[in-house]
C-alpha cells in the first residue's frame, strides 16, 4: 500500500520551516541572557538525545568556530555518568518536548552544582524548569519524526553565537530562504524515494560540521519509514564502515565547497564506483553520476539546519511508498507498542 506523504503530520512541519525560521530570526528569547552565562562560564556542555543530540553536535562545533570549547553529551550519559559539575561550569540541555526524563535529570544536575543551566525545548509550558534561561523553540510537533523543532534549536542556537560574535557563523537571515529553497528539492527526492524503497541500508556522510547532517537523516529515515540507516563521518566510513556496503544499499553524502569537499567527492565517488546509487547534498559540484539535492550555500556552519531538509523529505516520501505511519514511532504495530510500553522516555 502507497500513502500520501501529504497526509502525514510530519509534512506539514517540514513545509512550516520557512516561515518558523524566519520568526525565530527576530523572537524576542532571552538569547543576550544565555550569551552571557556561555561567556561567564568556565567550561561549557551541551546535552541531548537523539535528534536533540545532534543539536548538540551542531552547538559544539558552532561555539568552536569562537573559540570556545562544548563537550557534547548524551541526556542518558550526561544524567548518569556525567562531569563532575561546578558552579564555574555552564550547560545547554537540548529537548524538544521538553517532558523527556533524562533532559530534566540532566538539568537537575546543572542546578543542584549551582552552574548555569538553559534550556532549549519546545513552546509548551514548564513552570517547574529549573533553568536559568529558556529558550523557546516552536510549538510542540504532533508527529514523532521531529522536524522543524530542531531546525528551530539549531538556528535559536546559533542566534546565541552570533551574539556572543557578531557574522561569526555567516549571515542567519538567508537561512530561511535557503531552506524554502531546499524544500524545492521534492521532486527530486520524492523519485529518490521509489527509486530507494527497496534498498537494504542508506548510508549517510559528511565531514565536519556535515557529519551532523549524515547522523540526522540516518535517525530520520531509521524513524519514519523504518529502513536501516547509518551516519558516519568521512574517514570514519573509509577506515572501514565502508566495507559494509552491498550492492542494494544507497549512499547519501553531504558537503560544500571548503577543506573537506575534496574528501567528500572521493566518497561519492566510492560509492559510484561500486556501483550504488548516491545522493549529493551540497552546493558544490559532486562527481558525475550522482543525484543531485541541490542547496544553497549558507557556509559550513549553518549548513546542518538547510541539508536536514532533503533528508526529511526523503524520510517522509519513503514512510509514504512502503506504506508506513512516519509519525506513530512505530506504535501502530502492537508488538512494539508492548514493547515500548516496558520502559519510559
Amino acid at each position: 500500500m502507497t500513502l500520501d506523504a501529504s497526509s502525514y503530520k510530519a509534512y506539514a512541519q517540514i513545509k512550516s520551516q520557512p516561515s518558523e525560521l524566519q520568526r525565530i530570526i527576530t523572537a524576542s528569547e532571552p538569547v543576550a541572557a544565555a550569551a552571557d552565562k556561555l561567556a561567564n562560564a568556565e567550561r561549557v556542555f551541551v546535552v541531548g538525545t537523539g535528534t536533540s543530540y545532534n543539536a548538540t553536535l551542531f552547538a559544539a562545533h558552532c561555539l568552536h568556530v569562537i573559540g570556545v570549547e562544548a563537550s557534547p553529551w548524551t541526556a542518558y550519559d550526561f544524567a548518569v555518568y556525567g562531569p563532575t559539575l561546578t558552579p564555574a561550569d555552564a550547560a545547554i540541555v537540548y529537548s524538544h518536548s521538553g517532558r523527556k526524563q533524562y533532559s530534566q535529570r540532566s538539568l537537575e544536575r546543572v542546578r543542584v552544582a549551582g552552574a548555569a543551566g538553559i534550556w532549549v525545548a519546545g513552546q509548551n509550558p514548564d513552570a517547574d524548569n529549573p533553568a536559568d534561561v529558556i529558550l523557546r523553540t516552536v510549538a510542540r510537533e504532533t508527529s514523532s519524526m521531529f522536524t522543524v523543532s530542531h531546525t528551530a534549536a539549531m538556528l535559536l542556537t546559533a542566534r546565541v553565537i552570533d551574539h556572543l560574535k557578531p557574522g561569526s557563523l555567516g549571515d542567519l537571515a538567508a537561512v530561511p530562504d535557503a531552506v524554502n529553497t531546499a524544500l524545492s528539492t521534492e521532486p527530486v527526492v520524492r523519485d529518490l524515494a521509489s527509486q530507494w524503497r527497496d534498498l537494504g541500508a542508506i548510508v549517510a556522510v559528511g565531514g565536519g560540521p556535515h557529519e551532523i547532517s549524515a547522523l540526522e537523516i540516518a535517525i530520520k529515515i531509521n524513524e519514519g519509514p523504518r529502513m536501516r540507516s547509518h551516519g558516519y563521518s568521512i574517514e570514519q566510513f573509509l577506515h572501514g564502515p565502508q566495507a559494509q556496503m552491498q550492492t542494494d544499499d544507497g549512499l547519501v553524502v553531504f558537503g560544500c565547497a571548503g577543506a573537506g569537499l575534496e574528501r567528500t567527492q572521493a566518497v561519492a565517488q566510492f560509492g559510484l564506483d561500486i556501483g550504488i546509487p548516491v545522493a549529493w547534498t551540497a552546493p558544490a559540484e559532486g562527481p558525475s553520476g550522482v543525484v543531485n539535492l541541490e542547496v544553497i550555500d549558507v557556509g559550513e556552519s549553518l549548513a546542518p539546519i538547510v541539508q536536514a531538509v532533503p533528508g526529511q523529505l526523503l524520510a517522509a516520501h519513503l514512510a509514504a511508498v512502503r506504506g508506513v505511519d512516519c509519525d506513530s514511532f512505530r506504535l501502530d504495530e502492537p508488538a512494539f507498542k508492548r514493547a515500548f510500553e516496558r520502559y519510559s522516555l
